[in-house]
This record gives C-alpha cells, sequence and structure tokens, in this order.
C-alpha cells in the first residue's frame, strides 16, 4: 500500500477482502448513483450553478481589487494605452534548458513561478505549483506528479516508486518522492518543464522536470524575518540572512545566505474515535548556501539542506462518508518521522573557449510511519513502513560560451548510485498468528549516461539542435516476507535476489523559427524520454522473480510564443502528443501484494495556453488553461482478466484552469497595497486505471490583501475561500473505501519584517 494521502469516493464495484468485515457505511446521497467510466457530455461551463457561482464571485473579487487604490484607473489604462506608456511585463528569467535566457525566447514548454509568488500568501509546495501549470496534478500524501497524464503507474505500494516527471533542487536529480521538500522554502523561482527530457538533465525523464531553483548568496543582502499565525492553530516562522563575506582573496567575492523555518499546525480532520486532530503539521527546515567568484572566471557554489517531520503523515484516511466531513475514526494514532538532507557543490570555470561545470551532490532521506490500517476505531490490522535512501550523483558537462556565436554545443557525463532500504510491517491483530509480518525491499541502482546536443543558426531566423544521451542502469535487488508467527496474510516467506540492467538510446531534436518581427519565437521538438525497468518487491505467483522492461515516452509538440501590446501582454501556445510504450503498471495479486508489468500502452494529446498581462502599473493578470486527452489505448490484467482499454488515465483532468490577479499600487507615501486573487479549477478526473472511482471537478479560490513598506509588510490571506470538499488520493483497502480530503477554508495573517 502506498502511504499517501487518502480520501474516500464514490462508485459500485466489487471488492476483495482482507480478513476483516468491509465498511457499509451509506453513501450520500449525492454519491450514491454509480460513476462512469467516461466522462458525461460537458455542459456549458455557465449553465452549471455551482461553477457559475464560483467565477462569478472570483470575478467580482478580482474586478474590486484595482478600484480599491485608485479610482481612476480606468482612465489610467485607457492613457497608457493611447500614449504607448513604458508599463511593460517583468522578463522571466529561465535556465531550463541549462542556460541562463528569457523565458520567450526557450523552445520548450515551460511554466516559470517567480518568488513574488512564494511563500504563505501563494503558492507553499509541490501541490500549489501543480495547479498553477497546465496539465499538472500532484498529491504529496500518495498520488504521483504527474504532467499531461504521465507519471508513475509503476508504483508498487511506494517501495519501487521511480517517478515519471523528475524533480530537480538546485540542479540536483531527487531519486524518491518521500525525499521531496514537503514546504517551498528560501526559493528564487520554480519552473516546471513539460515534455520528455533526453539531454537537458542529468537524469532522463519521461513526464517533464520541475526544477527547484534557490536565490544566489549576495543577490539580495540583508534580514527578513516572518511570521504567521493561521486556521487550526497554524504558526509559521521563518528568518533568513543574506550577507557578503569580504574578499577572501585576492580577486574572490563570497556571500553567505542561510534560512530556517518552523511551520506546526493541527491538522483539519477530526477523530471521532479519539477526539484528536488528523493531518497535522509540525515541520523544521534549514538551508545553506556560500558561494561566489574566486576570480575573474571560475564561480563556486556549496549548498546544504535539511528537514525534519514530526507529524502523523499529513494523512486523514477514512471511510465514506465521513471524509467528506472532515472526519475519520481510527483506534491507532499514526505517527510519522521523516528526515532529508542534501549537500551539493557546484564548480564553474569559464576556459574562454569552452565552459565546464560540475555538480557534485549527497542526498537522503529516513521514514519510519506507523497508521492505523483498518482505518476504523476497531483493532483490526495496524501498518508501518520504514525507508532509509542514500543517493551520490556527479555530473560533469562542457559546453560553449554564450555569446551569440552561429553554432553551441554542449556535452556531460553523469552518474549516480542509489541505496534503498524500505520494509513494511503488518499486524493484523485479529487474526492468530498475524503479528508484524515483515516485506523487505533493498535495492542499489547504479546510474551512468553520456548525453550532448550541437545547435547551430541554419538562417538569420531559423536555428535547429539536435542531441542525444545514452543511459545504462543497474540494478542488484533482494525482496523478502518473513513471518515469525507463521502468518501467511502476505503469502509464504520468501527470500528473493536478482539483478537486472538496461540501456537506451534517446534523441531529441529541436526547430526554433524567430521571424523579423518583435516578441514571436515559433518551434517543433520532438523527445524521447526513457525509464529503466527492474525488479518488483513482490515475488510473481509462482514464487519466481518479478521483472519488468523498461518504459518510454515520445513527445511531440508544436509552440509559439508571442508579445503583444508593447510587450504588455504575452500569449504562449503548444500543442503535443506523447505515446507512452510499455508501460509500467500494478496489478494486485491480492490485496496486500502486486507484481508490475509492462502492460500498457498509452495516449496523451492536447494543447495548452499561458498568458500573462500587465493591464496597469501594478496590476498584471495570469491565465493557464490545459487540454487534456489522455487514455489506456491498450491495457489488460492479466491476473484480473479486466480489459482497461480506452480509459482516461488516472490523474489526467480533461480541462485545467488558473487564473490570477496581482495588485501593487501606492496608497499612501511610502506604502503599498499588496492585493491578489488565485482560482484554478480541474474537470473530473479517476484514481484508478479502471474509471471507476473519479474526483468530481474542483474549484477552489485563493485571496490576500496586505500593505508593504519595503520595511515591513502584513498580508490577511484565505485559502480555499468557498471551502471546497475535495478528494486528493484514493485507496481500495481490501475491499472498504477509504481516502484523504484536500484541507478546507482555511485564514491566516503574515507579518514580515526586512532589515
Amino acid at each position: 500500500m502506498d502511504f499517501g494521502s487518502h480520501m474516500v469516493v464514490n462508485a459500485s464495484h466489487s471488492h476483495m477482502t482482507c480478513g476483516m468485515p468491509a465498511m457499509t457505511s451509506p453513501m450520500p446521497p449525492a454519491l450514491t448513483r454509480p460513476i462512469p467510466t467516461r466522462p458525461l457530455p460537458r455542459r456549458p461551463l455557465l449553465a452549471r450553478p455551482l461553477l457559475a457561482r464560483r467565477l462569478l464571485t472570483s470575478a467580482a473579487l478580482a474586478a474590486a481589487l484595482p478600484l480599491m487604490p485608485a479610482p481612476a484607473l480606468a482612465e489610467e489604462v485607457a492613457s497608457e494605452a493611447a500614449t504607448g506608456g513604458a508599463v511593460t511585463l517583468e522578463p522571466l528569467t529561465v535556465t531550463a534548458r541549462r542556460r541562463a535566457e528569457q523565458a520567450g525566447d526557450a523552445p520548450v514548454a515551460v511554466t516559470v513561478i517567480a518568488a513574488d509568488r512564494l511563500g504563505e500568501a501563494g503558492v507553499r509546495d509541490l501541490d500549489d505549483a501543480a495547479r498553477a501549470v497546465p496539465n499538472a496534478t500532484y498529491s504529496p500524501q500518495g498520488g504521483p506528479l504527474t504532467i499531461r497524464g504521465i507519471g508513475s503507474l509503476g508504483m508498487s505500494g511506494g517501495v519501487d516508486r521511480q517517478p515519471g516527471v523528475g524533480l530537480f533542487v538546485d540542479d540536483v536529480y531527487i531519486a524518491r518522492p518521500n525525499g521531496y521538500p514537503t514546504a517551498f522554502q528560501d526559493l528564487d523561482r520554480v519552473e516546471v518543464v513539460r515534455g520528455a527530457q533526453s539531454t537537458l538533465y542529468g537524469k532522463n525523464t519521461i513526464g517533464g522536470a520541475v526544477n527547484l531553483v534557490s536565490p544566489v548568496p549576495g543577490a539580495d543582502p540583508g534580514i527578513t524575518a516572518t511570521a504567521g499565525l493561521g486556521s487550526d492553530r497554524r504558526l509559521e516562522m521563518q528568518g533568513v540572512l543574506d550577507t557578503p563575506l569580504g574578499e577572501a582573496g585576492a580577486a574572490a567575492d563570497l556571500a553567505v545566505r542561510a534560512m530556517i523555518g518552523l511551520t506546526r499546525d493541527d491538522g483539519f480532520i477530526r477523530d471521532d474515535a479519539s477526539g484528536n486532530r488528523l493531518g497535522r503539521t509540525d515541520r523544521m527546515a534549514a538551508k545553506l548556501a556560500i558561494g561566489g567568484m574566486l576570480d575573474d572566471a571560475t564561480e563556486v557554489m556549496i549548498r546544504a539542506d535539511l528537514s525534519r517531520d514530526r507529524d502523523d503523515g499529513g494523512l486523514a484516511y477514512a471511510p465514506l462518508p465521513l471524509a467528506f466531513d472532515h472526519r475519520s475514526t481510527h483506534d491507532t494514532e499514526g505517527e510519522r518521522s521523516l528526515d532529508t538532507a542534501g549537500l551539493s557543490a557546484k564548480l564553474t570555470h569559464d576556459f574562454g573557449a569552452v565552459v565546464l561545470s560540475s555538480v557534485t551532490a549527497i542526498r537522503g532521506h529516513d521514514l519510519d510511519h506507523v497508521l492505523d490500517g483498518d482505518f476504523m476505531a476497531l483493532p483490526y490490522y495496524v501498518q508501518a513502513q520504514t525507508e532509509e535512501q542514500r543517493q551520490v550523483s556527479q555530473e560533469l558537462r562542457l559546453s560553449s560560451p554564450e555569446d551569440g556565436r552561429r553554432f553551441g554545443w554542449s556535452t556531460g557525463l553523469f552518474y549516480m548510485r542509489e541505496d534503498f532500504k524500505a520494509a513494511q510491517f503488518y499486524d493484523f491483530t485479529t487474526v492468530p498468528r498475524a503479528d508484524w509480518s515483515r516485506s523487505g525491499f533493498d535495492q542499489t541502482t547504479d546510474t551512468a549516461s553520456a548525453f550532448g546536443e550541437a545547435r547551430v543558426q541554419v538562417l538569420p531566423s531559423v536555428d535547429v539542435t539536435a542531441g542525444l544521451r545514452y543511459t545504462r542502469e543497474w540494478k542488484d535487488t533482494t525482496s523478502e516476507i518473513t513471518s515469525p508467527s507463521g502468518n501467511m496474510m502476505m503469502g509464504a516467506p520468501m527470500r528473493v535476489s536478482g539483478d537486472a540492467d538496461f540501456d537506451d538510446v534517446s534523441p531529441e531534436m529541436t526547430i526554433r523559427w524567430r521571424p523579423v518581427a518583435h516578441g514571436i519565437t515559433t518551434f517543433a521538438r520532438v523527445a524521447r524520454g526513457f525509464k529503466s525497468g527492474g525488479i518488483s518487491p513482490y515475488p510473481e505467483l509462482d514464487g519466481s522473480i518479478n521483472r519488468y522492461d523498461p518504459e518510454t515516452v515520445t513527445t511531440f509538440e508544436i509552440g509559439a510564443k508571442t508579445l503583444w501590446l508593447d510587450d504588455r501582454l504575452a500569449i504562449d501556445l503548444t500543442l503535443f502528443r506523447n505515446d507512452w510504450k510499455d508501460q509500467q503498471v500494478v496489478i494486485y495479486t491480492s490485496p496486500l501484494t502486486r507484481v508490475l508489468r509492462n502492460a500498457a500502452r498509452s495516449t496523451s494529446e492536447g494543447a495548452e495556453i499561458e498568458a500573462r498581462a500587465q493591464i496597469a502599473e501594478g496590476l498584471g493578470l495570469r491565465l493557464a488553461y490545459g487540454y487534456l486527452n489522455a487514455h489506456f489505448d491498450d491495457f489488460v490484467d492479466s491476473i484480473q482478466g479486466a480489459d482497461y482499454s480506452g480509459q482516461d488515465l488516472p490523474y489526467a483532468p480533461e480541462h485545467t484552469l488558473a487564473l490570477g490577479l496581482d495588485l501593487n499600487r501606492p496608497v499612501a507615501p511610502g506604502v503599498d497595497l499588496v492585493a491578489g486573487v488565485d482560482y484554478s479549477w480541474r474537470s473530473s478526473m479517476s484514481f484508478t486505471p479502471a474509471s471507476d472511482y473519479r474526483q468530481g471537478e474542483t474549484h477552489l479560490v485563493d485571496g490576500r490583501i496586505g500593505f508593504d513598506t519595503g520595511a515591513w509588510a502584513a498580508t490577511l490571506w484565505a485559502r480555499n475561500l468557498f471551502d471546497e470538499e475535495y478528494l486528493t488520493y484514493y485507496y481500495d483497502m481490501g475491499g472498504s473505501d477509504v481516502g484523504v480530503a484536500g484541507r478546507g477554508r482555511s485564514l491566516g495573517l503574515t507579518l514580515t519584517g526586512r532589515w
């Protein structure tokens, strides 16, 4: 079982049993009808009363914001438009292609979330970031990070869990989702690159990449302190120190930046059995960076980070219908301890004719987690999980100078070793001799790759980039099931060991056309992503090793990035298709055991539109819309005999929409009014390959308003303003529907001081 956030969904289907009675709580009236396996025909948006109310209310809030600081804003906008005023969009710099460039010039589908949108009142974590990106989803409690429907369907209980979308922290790949940062703290920006990535990153990815970029020490010297209070007794404190170190040598210019943060809350789910709260947060995090120029040609950056989570896993498991009321019932209180840490060193030296960069890193995490496995106030079943992960990586890259030459190139080598140990424990307290059976998994993975790409300007307005990556991966795995008491709930005791190796050649090619007209970039791109196979923690039905093969995704994209109205309006459009072959999927052999199969072939295709508009000085508008048609072309469950061909891919809503309005205008000498509204909508999506469990469409509205003098700021914020009820994850627990609710309405105040 994946220890993720679960919340219950409505559906009628047959269940497997697990030696305990199935939950028979009645479904809420609105959820008793069977959910169709294909989406119903959609009515026009404003013909749906709930959506119409949310849109109209959000529009009213957005419309009111500009009126608060300046009643004459409409005349100002008209005047600026007539005179061609100097109000323009802020440029967005990205390093999505391993070089600094303007987002509008990069021939790749990328969303950039800048620092002013990150933090307590804005984008807090990866879940928030996914809602701001077209065709992206994420649930930190168990759902995979997906882009365009592509993620990890090959998650065997969260143990052999290779992500389909890569996450990089300051150029360092994070191999396991439990090693992801649980919150965004002290970041300069977040870049989300969509589509398979072959030659740009140290690790090949099939769905896309998320880059978390930290600030450069010395860029913003001073001290910043933040304190916040919110619903559910939320407390958040953070301090940042950024200061130059002075000249350490004749030409050295170094600086240091340090951050420490604390976040706590009591959770938002009430446990009927104990009266306690579930889903609580208790997190501490710290970051340290030291770097700068050692001389005119050499730059060094050393970064360290650590985090400590002590909570119940952020989980609020509940049977229907309790979860929809933010209620649950447990006889065992969950406990989770998660520690993550990382250290990296980046060295860049410009030799003149060539630039050398090196990224060396070590990372790891430790997890201990105990939870009530039956999600009831009855002593049936307790489950525990442990993980210990360590990874060491080295990337070397040589590239040509970025000086506008007609020909450019980049080549490099990458190596990573990961040691991963995990165990799951099961205690069926009402079954004789069924105490603490153990399923263990121990794997060492070595990855080595060589990559390169070349760019040539074939015409004044046309350049072509072509690249290639060779990857080889070795896996050495041991799995075992032990039962000191003779419990056979998970099958007979066994121990299997094996090794496997895989290799792949992944090409990528991009054609970019920038016509003479200012502010237009068009591109066509094709790339192949690769994710290796492996050995499952669970054996085949006959007791032999369960091996599975690699999966690949080929991405086809055409796009256009445009600037209009004297650089006041930017509109990006991308059309795409992904062919997902030899797809790794989980097939259950019992309620507690499963195997991995290359059983599926899928297609995802659609369109994405992103827009930014600077309506007037201090008033900006954002839009991100995605249309997605993602389905299984061929998927037959060889064990259960089910045919899922034609069904929607899990976590792949057909429509995603994010709208934002940001206001920053002076209201008095030295005082700015800062306000904003964000609205996100997702159409219905399935949680399972069968598409019989679907989360209905969700609408979330966040708002914030405050004052900023430069030296201090105060912000009132609201998240999920209309208290939308929705699921973040669903799980069929041996015949019982369980899941985790999304957090309801929360309010808060954040104070910031700067020195």
